[in-house]
């Protein structure tokens, strides 16, 4: 019995998500004909997107009563797909969560050639196979599957994995998520596994457990990318009912989970053109343009908040430290470029003593002091008197509480031999702390400061700040600020709108506008993106011939990690403290930015968010040109 092109596609959206477009349009583009979605009865009003996809006839909408149980959702809707796949024919059923991806390696790339690869097989049973991140860490709106470079090792057991199935229509009258159920419409329906290969019957999970040959990958597999970054897993956690959210053991296992999906797989990138023609289409239908922004948006929206609220959802334990949730996977894979953790995201650790200690301790060779404030503390290590580093903490270091926590960028410059002064924060007080002031006062009125021959001034968002305001400290500095805000004082920034707790400290404290602590400095590099119109604001605020502003287009306040994505982190530190970084040298390096896909998507969105779709896709164009002749 041959298939028809139908292929009877459905799912359950409890809430929007920015990445719906992309799972519509890659599933459109391997066969899918008719796509039932099931929402919530009483969300009118809440689904912007899908209503636009639905008035312009790409989905049909099944509104259903939802279960205040939403881990229920995937059960009950897979049993009223059931229900509508088994009034249709000519054609397969699939159901999948939306964040769930056929993906076929059989030739042909669709699900009826997959089908007819199978000798026209009733019943595909495809494995799910977890991926993840490949270390990414910020949440960006839109697309997620160039994020899926790495799975979790395949599941060895039948336990162990779950399945989703592909069914001819009209032939059963029920379905769990995993697999179709009840009796069949015909007798000795031919199923098969992900490999193409017969699956022992009898057809039931209890029955298969201790069966060989039932999990096959050779043609198709599920790609379930659960967390394309960590925010991103976050937010569609904040999104939940209350009382539907993971507590903190859960949450923790999850993300590390998630973090220890190392093995590297292409996913689905061989798709990545025919699913940019399919969303540059679906952009191009009434209406549905402005619900993806307005999606994106509320995306935008709920990040700020949770940036500035930031509770620690991981729970400490003797083993390890206390992180917060932005930190519990890693920025990055690529090797530790000395300016902040190790690769997998954990600070490095000694025998005994963290690795700054040792260096001050009784047992260490360098001078140094370690002085504990109410609410910050100061670690000082005496190296070489040519050079000083100033290192302020940024707000994700905040909810580090170990023992073992490391002042920012120590590694690189303990590799560069410079002495070093770190201001450790515990509060996000953006360093508003009479003590603390006070303390820096002092150390600059007893000539500490003046001590070595240059002093270097950095840190990035609240740190990038405290560069700025405190080196009036250090008279003949070099600050080098990412991401700064130059004062949280609402009477000079009324249109900054983030950083709540820190807008609710004292302001009228000293140094609380870094506009007015730069006249006396050799020079202060302040990156940032001209883009991010919150940062830009700020960094308007500062004049002055010593000001240098480097523009890093399409970073958003996340300058410091794309640097590293971009291994232009590490250089561009190093030419600043060996006072050899210039502007036209940051652009010349800059260049290199070309090459991610950061910086492709960042760039697409900018131009999608001012009305320019063509000049979106013509940078899309661009950008696999270059990859393109990179490769070469």
């Amino acid at each position: 019995m041959a298939a028809s092109p139908k292929l009877f596609l459905s799912s359950f959206v409890l809430n929007e998500s920015s990445d719906l477009l992309e799972w519509i349009s890659y599933h459109t583009s391997i066969g899918a004909s008719d796509i039932h979605i099931f929402v919530g009865s009483k969300s009118d009003g809440q689904r912007p997107l899908l209503d636009a996809l639905a008035d312009a006839g790409v989905v049909t909408l099944q509104p259903v009563p939802v279960d205040p149980e939403t881990s229920e959702e995937m059960r009950n809707s897979a049993l009223r797909a059931a229900t509508l796949e088994a009034r249709q024919s000519g054609g397969y059923g699939l159901f999948l969560a939306p964040d769930e991806y056929l993906r076929i390696t059989a030739k042909g790339g669709t699900v009826q050639a997959l089908m007819k690869a199978c000798k026209d097989a009733d019943v595909l049973c495809a494995p799910v196979l977890e991926f993840g991140t490949g270390g990414r860490h910020k949440h960006m709106s839109g697309p997620v599957l160039s994020a899926a470079t790495h799975r979790a090792p395949l599941p060895d057991a039948v336990p162990d994995c779950s399945f989703r199935s592909i069914v001819r229509l009209g032939l059963y009258p029920s379905r769990s998520p995993d697999m179709p159920t009840g009796p069949a419409q015909k007798p000795d329906p031919k199923w098969v596994n992900g490999s193409g290969k017969a699956m022992p019957r009898p057809y039931s999970r209890a029955a298969w457990s201790d069966a060989k040959g039932v999990i096959g990958t050779d043609k198709a597999t599920i790609l379930k990318l659960s967390a394309p970054s960590v925010e991103t897993y976050l937010l569609r956690m904040n999104a939940l009912p209350e009382k539907n959210r993971p507590d903190s053991a859960t949450l923790t296992a999850h993300l590390q989970g998630f973090a220890a999906m190392t093995e590297p797989d292409p996913g689905l990138a061989s798709h990545s053109a025919a699913i940019d023609t399919q969303i540059a289409a679906l952009l191009a239908l009434p209406g549905i343009a402005a619900a993806q922004e307005a999606v994106c948006a509320r995306e935008r929206a709920a990040l700020d908040d949770m940036r500035m609220s930031e509770p620690v959802i991981l729970a400490p334990s003797p083993a390890k430290e206390t992180t917060s949730p932005a930190e519990a996977m890693p920025d990055d894979t690529e090797a530790d470029d000395g300016l902040g953790d190790t690769p997998d995201g954990t600070p490095a650790q000694g025998p005994g003593l963290p690795a700054w200690f040792a260096e001050i301790h009784t047992s260490g060779d360098r001078q140094g002091f370690y002085t504990r404030l109410a609410n910050h503390a100061l670690v000082c290590i005496r190296r070489d008197d040519a050079r000083l580093v100033v290192t302020f903490d940024n707000l994700s270091n905040v909810n580090d509480l170990s023992f073992t926590r490391e002042p920012w960028a120590y590694k690189f410059v303990r590799d560069n031999n410079c002495s070093h002064l770190s201001v450790m924060a515990r509060r996000k007080d953006w360093f508003r702390d009479p003590q603390l002031i006070e303390h820096l006062q002092t150390l600059a009125a007893s000539g500490f400061f003046k001590q070595f021959g240059k002093v270097f001034m950095t840190g990035t968002s609240m740190g990038g700040f405290a560069a700025l305001a405190f080196a009036s400290l250090a008279p003949g500095a070099t600050i080098i600020s990412f991401n700064p805000q130059t004062t949280l004082d609402e009477t000079l920034v009324p249109w900054e709108k983030r950083f709540r707790m820190g807008r609710q400290r004292d302001w009228s404290l000293p140094f609380s506008d870094g506009a007015f602590e730069i006249d006396d400095i050799d020079k202060a590099f302040v990156l940032y993106d001209p883009f991010f119109e919150p940062d830009r604001r700020h960094v308007e605020r500062l004049e002055g011939d010593n000001v240098h502003l480097l523009k890093s287009w399409c970073t958003g306040h996340f300058t410091p990690v794309f640097l590293r994505r971009a291994k232009l982190l590490k250089p561009i530190m190093q030419h600043a403290i060996d006072d050899t970084l210039t502007p036209d040298l940051f652009y010349s390096l800059y260049r290199a930015r070309r090459g991610l896909p950061w910086y492709r998507k960042s760039l697409e969105s900018y131009l999608q968010d001012r009305g320019r779709p063509e000049l979106a896709l013509r940078a899309r164009t661009a950008f696999r040109k270059l990859r393109k002749q990179a490769a070469e």
